[in-house]
């Protein structure tokens, strides 16, 4: 088993860190896939996906982008979880949903990890507060400014080095 595959396994259990490297490692690894779903999703207006042991139904409406998800075999979508508004610029569009699809993922992820021995609880919906891409989570909510020195200043850490060359 690969180091990404078990920790496709360890779902609530992941650490922040861990959720950050993985995050930075969907952007890489998952680059082909995610330039497929935006094309998909720019004509189609809606998709699903797969990740872990969850589905991820994409929804576009104007320049509003959201997402819902469910464990696979389920009936019933969670309701909208997070949204992202576009811009007139497609290549802006374009990065920004691959940060949106690579958090969507990990946020299935978190709640609908692969089956192991790993007991996973039951219960809500478990997000980050503020997503990866939004430079307010690297400054705890105090401000974009602040975020994007702190994210500037932080530097790439040992597990996705691990992840990348596994």
């Amino acid at each position: 088993m690969s180091l990404f595959e078990e920790h496709l396994t360890l779902g609530q259990w992941l650490s922040e860190e861990e959720r950050l490297a993985l995050y930075k490692y969907l952007l890489i690894i998952h680059r082909e896939k995610y330039n497929f779903d935006y094309e998909k999703l720019v004509l189609e207006k809606s998709i699903i996906t797969s990740f872990a042991n969850g589905e991820i139904l994409y929804s576009m409406q104007a320049n509003e982008v959201s997402y819902k998800s469910r464990r696979i075999g389920s009936e019933n979508y969670t309701s909208e979880i997070r949204t992202l508004t576009l811009n007139s610029s497609s290549f802006l569009n374009r990065r920004k949903l691959h940060r949106f699809f690579a958090q969507a993922e990990l946020d299935v992820l978190r709640n609908f990890p692969i089956p192991s021995s790993k007991e996973n609880r039951e219960g809500g919906y478990s997000t980050n507060f503020y997503p990866f891409y939004d430079l307010e989570y690297y400054s705890n909510g105090r401000g974009k400014i602040i975020g994007l020195i702190k994210k500037f200043q932080a530097k790439d850490d040992e597990l996705l080095e691990k992840l990348l060359a596994s």
